[in-house]
């Protein structure tokens, strides 16, 4: 797994989210709260990026941060390993920036843009996404049902990709364990169309986690997109 690269951007991920968080519970003591800082940090053994690997099937780091206000305007950032991606580089880093609202009666509306930045990529490798999303609450589950329209750009190829996906996520009731599924369908024009799909759950811990997931897609059977399980474990804070 090639990590070095890495560490010039995760740790900025990581490292600095407990300063964040003082500056943060500051706010809130002097009365300028609305404003929450969170974040994650994960080792996964293998990054796949609807439903294909992006790390050749080897161990990832993934960190992230996002601050999100009592207007529900957020914004984020996450950091990826990569391996062997031709022309990525060794970084994948997602930076985005939304607008959640809820609806009432448990469903929540999210509109936002995503900008796939490749710091060491090979030419033109950086391109944008904007994204919607509804989710519904009943109970111990939420269910969403959303969209990602990429508009033709040179980094993937001249075409435009649509990415329509669905996922369930529930709690198993006396138990740390939350059960997910998911199912995703990509059209990109002359560079194809897949379907992706997911099942697994994750054990959580105070604010670690473990969790493992079944990946499959509609692929040929061949390696980084044959069907496998990914393993993850974490902290939040």
């Amino acid at each position: 797994m090639k990590v070095a690269p890495a560490l010039s951007i995760l740790p900025l991920l990581l490292w600095a989210a407990p300063a964040v968080a003082q500056e943060e519970e500051a706010m809130s003591a002097e009365g300028g709260g609305g404003i929450t800082i969170s974040g994650e940090a994960m080792l996964l053994s293998d990054y796949r990026y609807r439903g294909i690997s992006r790390s050749e099937e080897d161990p990832a780091l993934q960190g992230s941060l996002i601050l999100s206000t009592a207007s529900g305007l957020y914004a984020g950032a996450r950091g990826t390993t990569l391996q062997e991606v031709e022309d990525f580089g060794d970084v994948q880093l997602d930076l985005y920036a939304g607008y959640g609202t809820n609806l009432g009666l448990g469903t929540v509306l999210d509109l936002g843009l995503l900008y796939y930045y490749f710091p060491d990529g090979a030419g033109s490798t950086d391109y944008f996404e904007p994204y919607a999303s509804v989710s519904h609450t009943l109970g111990p589950i939420e269910a969403t049902l959303g969209a990602k329209y990429a508009p033709e750009q040179k980094a993937i190829g001249g075409q435009d990709i649509f990415y329509l996906f669905g996922e369930v996520e529930t709690g198993i009731p006396t138990t740390p364990i939350t059960a997910t599924a998911q199912i995703g369908r990509q059209e990109a024009g002359a560079l194809g169309s897949y379907w992706t799909w997911s099942l697994g759950a994750r054990y959580a811990l105070g604010p670690a986690f473990a969790g493992i997931r079944y990946v499959d897609t509609g692929l040929p059977a061949l390696p980084g997109q044959d069907a496998g399980f990914v393993l993850s474990l974490g902290v939040r804070f």
